[in-house]
């Protein structure tokens, strides 16, 4: 397979894709893809899986250098490189990037923007409400699956209070690597008609009142159902579904296969401005309205009157702080229990989730970050100035297409832009719709036709050819 791969590449320029993990064998090895055009056509293949002794940026070019001389392939035809942001990938200095730029001073390092993406919500579930929020969705899927007897119970209950595919689901453990995780346990937890919430509290209820269970298990049962009915969990809830459904379907595009960068910045665009508009007023109403139907859906199932869903913030009492002789006032912390959620969750993942985006993706050092001219924003910039020097003369060396013909073809770029980036949204926004599959596989689209994803320009005459 690496002789065929190697006889198609030939000599010509291509980049890579590294990444490593370790395997049940706690070996760590990293699987080395090469992305390359042959035939006119953009081959992406798998060369080799290789056990990484030294995961520093050194090794790591060591073990890539020794790949591709034993199979006779030039290293200094690398001329793009994608990586994770880890310090041995990206370093500057002593990551694997700088060792490859050493070798091809032309090559391009580019870092995943889905996974950038996923950094951005990781920064935000650090908020302690974020982290109190998944890690009961995480305890919940442990606490079921960690027993056949107690999996009995979910199993019984869900048959008996669903039908079609919902008697199939699971609740879904939250991996850090595992990007979609958060999302689709937020999702099938407390969003839609068929939501799982009402089956979680009835098998915590019957676990946590049956005699035939342990004491731990009874007591876990009892501590979860009691942290899952706080409004606090539900109203944070409530907070991420809007921003998942918006991130959603960016980070499900930024992993496809025939990406289109432009309209990749579109999106992301759109989600910053989704964020920013989310109301606190809307996350509330949302959840009391979530409140109310779940206790009409625990009360038509006859469950223990005792268990009552919160509707509202309750009001803690406030731990008198002993002033020194020379203070004259208390610290002016917000005392209302809803403007202090506001003011320490709403408004603290809000501002996080923006920030985050804004400069990941933005500031991202890159040679796509250096080509902001083609976002709108820029789109006048680009029609009355020059296009930035330092981009085109990259894309010039790394196509060999002539600097001043880029710069013709890209100025009459700029001018039709307008007419071509709204429906290229559009468009993608509608394949979205259309082929989205909200099954047990992960929330994923499938099977979407991305040959009719095209861009149908009769009027951009782009003749720009090169080797």
């Amino acid at each position: 397979m690496r002789k065929t791969i190697k006889n198609e590449l030939g000599d010509r320029q291509f980049s890579i894709q590294v990444d490593s993990t370790q395997d049940i064998g706690t070996i760590d090895q990293a699987a080395i893809c090469l992305r390359y055009v042959s035939n006119s056509q953009i081959k992406e293949r798998l060369f080799s899986v290789v056990q990484v002794k030294t995961s520093s940026g050194k090794g790591l070019y060591e073990l890539l250098k020794e790949c591709f001389s034993q199979n006779d392939i030039n290293f200094k035809n690398i001329i793009g490189s994608s990586f994770d942001g880890a310090a041995n990938m990206q370093g500057e200095f002593n990551g694997l990037r700088a060792f490859i730029k050493q070798e091809n001073q032309n090559s391009v390092y580019i870092w995943c923007y889905a996974h950038i993406l996923n950094l951005c919500v990781c920064d935000t579930c650090e908020n302690l409400a974020a982290k109190n929020l998944f890690g009961l969705l995480n305890r919940l899927a442990t606490f079921f699956s960690d027993s056949y007897k107690k999996m009995g119970v979910w199993k019984e209950i869900q048959e008996k209070l669903t039908t079609g595919q919902n008697k199939l689901k699971k609740l879904q453990k939250i991996g850090e690597t595992r990007w979609w995780s958060r999302e689709k346990a937020l999702l099938w937890m407390f969003d839609g008609n068929d939501c799982l919430y009402p089956i979680v509290i009835n098998a915590l209820d019957f676990v946590a009142t049956s005699k035939t269970f342990d004491p731990k298990s009874i007591s876990e049962a009892n501590s979860l159902k009691e942290k899952l009915c706080q409004f606090n969990i539900i109203v944070t809830a409530h907070l991420f579904l809007p921003i998942f459904k918006s991130i959603g379907p960016t980070s499900t595009y930024l992993q496809s296969k025939n990406l289109d960068i432009l309209n990749a910045f579109l999106m992301v665009d759109k989600c910053i401005a989704d964020i920013s508009n989310l109301k606190f007023e809307n996350v509330l109403k949302s959840s009391k309205d979530f409140v109310l139907k779940m206790n009409n859906s625990l009360h038509k199932i006859a469950l223990n009157k005792e268990i009552f869903i919160e509707n509202d913030f309750p009001k803690n009492r406030r731990r008198i702080k002993k002033l020194m002789f020379d203070e004259v006032c208390d610290d002016e912390a917000p005392t209302d229990p809803k403007q202090k959620f506001r003011v320490e969750v709403f408004q603290c993942i809000i501002d996080q989730l923006r920030t985050s985006l804004t400069e990941r993706f933005t500031n991202n050092k890159s040679l796509v970050a250096d080509m902001q001219y083609l976002l709108p924003k820029h789109y006048n910039d680009i029609r009355n100035k020059l296009i930035p020097k330092s981009a085109l003369q990259k894309l010039s060396l790394l196509s060999s297409v002539d600097h001043s013909k880029l710069i013709d073809e890209l100025e009459h770029f700029a001018g039709i832009y307008d007419k071509i980036s709204k429906p290229l949204y559009k468009k993608t926004v509608d394949i979205y719709d259309e082929n989205t599959n909200n099954d047990d596989d992960n929330l994923i689209v499938t099977d979407m036709d991305y040959e009719d994803f095209s861009l149908d320009w009769d009027d951009t005459h782009l003749s720009v050819t090169g080797n």
